[in-house]
């Protein structure tokens, strides 16, 4: 059983998480801003012989980064995944205070949680990363704005909500010993 005291430790690390979903939600409209700045000197991003390749591949890679986060989301986020797989995550410095196997479980299933998150929101801003050079090098400030959107409703998609992580700390604190590890 998780004592209410741990269980509030492993609750608060969802704020962890948000911040860090807050900073890369935050970092797209900075993207939009420095391509602004960047485009406001005429002589940036005018080469079609370089724009026009560049814009195949950073397109062809976002189709290949939208692929990746898929199957990373299907293989690595699913609850059970998670739990089966905790063992394998570094341990929070703030959930070494644990109490038990049931609060070992628990402290290693909300580390994984939370690294697994900030990995996912990583696979997502690439995307709004390629908009941004995109608009850079050949003045494809539309493709960024595109790019940008795409990033943000994944990102939206993916907000590290508390109801998530509760259930999966019910479902570590279900799972047998012999299991989880």
């Amino acid at each position: 059983m998780i004592r209410p005291e741990f269980k509030t430790i492993l609750l608060d690390q969802r704020g962890a998480a948000v911040i860090l979903w807050s900073c890369f939600v935050i970092s797209i409209p900075i993207y939009v801003v420095i391509s602004r700045s960047v485009l406001a000197n005429p002589n940036v991003g005018t080469n079609p012989s370089i724009a026009t390749p560049a814009r195949v591949m950073f397109w062809l890679l976002t189709l290949v980064d939208l692929g990746y986060y898929v199957y990373w989301r299907r293989r690595n986020l699913p609850p059970d995944a998670i739990v089966r797989d905790a063992k394998a995550t570094k341990l929070f410095r703030a959930l070494e205070e644990f109490r038990g196997a049931d609060e070992e479980r628990a402290a290693y299933v909300v580390s994984t949680y939370v690294t697994r998150k900030v990995v996912i929101f990583a696979i997502v801003e690439a995307i709004a990363v390629y908009g941004l050079v995109l608009a850079i090098v050949g003045r494809f400030v539309q493709d960024q704005y595109w790019l940008s959107a795409l990033s943000v409703a994944l990102l939206v998609i993916e907000f590290p909500s508390e109801k998530s992580l509760d259930a999966l700390i019910h479902e570590a604190e279900q799972t047998p010993v012999a299991n989880a590890s």
